[in-house]
């Protein structure tokens, strides 16, 4: 066992030494949406005990609408009390990111507030909507 564990750190030290890390930064491309909605709902985060006494841990729950093209996304991000507090406006452009089910949306400052995107859904299109069979 003592050889094993050994072996590891040798190789790490050995990783890190002979393979700098060069790693570059990759480019980070946003696309525009619009921002539709931006509910807030109080959540409770779990529950503290302290002493004998348990506490439910107040917290906050943004609920993003987002449409982009013809996709409608529906993204969530959880607060506490001391977390960033999002400061978009309803109906202005929004600029994000994707990366499977983890949405990033570009803040004023340049940061970037990770949410989790929780549904996808296909715009209807209005311009092709069906003729009411009344009217002639």
């Amino acid at each position: 066992m003592r050889r094993i564990a050994a072996t590891v750190v040798v190789g790490c030290l050995l990783g890190g030494a002979v393979f700098p890390a060069t790693a570059k930064e990759k480019v980070r491309t946003y696309q525009t949406g619009k921002l539709l909605d931006l509910q807030v709902q109080n959540v409770s985060r779990g529950t503290a005990v302290i002493g004998t006494m348990a506490a439910a841990i107040p917290g906050l729950l943004y609920v993003f609408q987002i449409q982009c093209d013809d996709l409608l996304y529906y993204a969530t991000y959880s607060a506490g009390k001391l977390s960033y507090k999002p400061d978009w406006i309803v109906n202005d452009p929004i600029d994000f990111r994707l990366e499977k089910d983890t949405m990033f949306l570009r803040r004023s400052d340049g940061k970037e507030l990770e949410v989790r995107v929780v549904k996808r859904i296909r715009a209807e299109k209005h311009d092709n909507a069906p003729v009411n069979p009344t009217d002639h």
